[in-house]
């Protein structure tokens, strides 16, 4: 019976550390539906895409899948990650993908294919530009961790009709 007891004993202390232990998966976010009419200003257009982010468990990057389709604005000029809450326009922090010439210190990103596709890659504090107004700094991943999980953020396409931006959506 004693024997038994110490059985009990052990699961019950298994399922305490399993249920208050962080998952060891990623931490998934996305942006559901990109669309003009989530952009500032607003753009008139039938193309739409999706992104989704997997931060790893350690915090220092992210894997991700950007999936768009229909441009109407010409050439996939770029794709990034801003911060900014709906309905207004914020800084990029990361490139997704670039089909003009990237800024100095920032690691080449994939081409944007035109006028759909899909991109895909991992991102870390190498990638994290500057700005100073938002209060991110180069290379402060861990900002833009934050401004992702306070829903602070949102993935965009350029091209070149659309230069601020022909579809948008807000990272979840």
């Amino acid at each position: 019976m004693t024997h038994l007891r110490i059985v009990y004993a052990l699961a019950a202390m298994l399922a305490f550390v399993t249920l208050n232990t962080p998952a060891l998966a990623s931490e998934q976010h996305k942006a559901k539906l990109l669309e003009g009419l989530q952009e500032t200003p607003v753009v008139i257009t039938g193309a739409t895409g999706s992104f989704i982010l997997d931060i790893g468990k350690n915090d220092t990057s992210f894997d991700f899948e950007l999936t768009y389709e229909g441009i109407e604005g010409g050439t996939v000029t770029q794709a990034h990650i801003h911060v900014g809450q709906p309905n207004v326009a914020g800084g990029i922090v990361i490139f997704l993908c670039t089909n003009l010439t990237p800024p100095v210190g920032v690691p080449l990103p994939p081409r944007c294919p035109t006028p759909s596709g899909t991109v895909t890659g991992t991102r870390t504090a190498a990638d994290v530009l500057a700005q100073a107004a938002q209060g991110v700094s180069a290379g402060e991943f861990s900002a833009v961790l934050t401004a992702i999980r306070e829903r602070a953020t949102y993935a965009n396409v350029h091209s070149a009709t659309a230069p601020l931006g022909e579809i948008r959506g807000q990272i979840k």
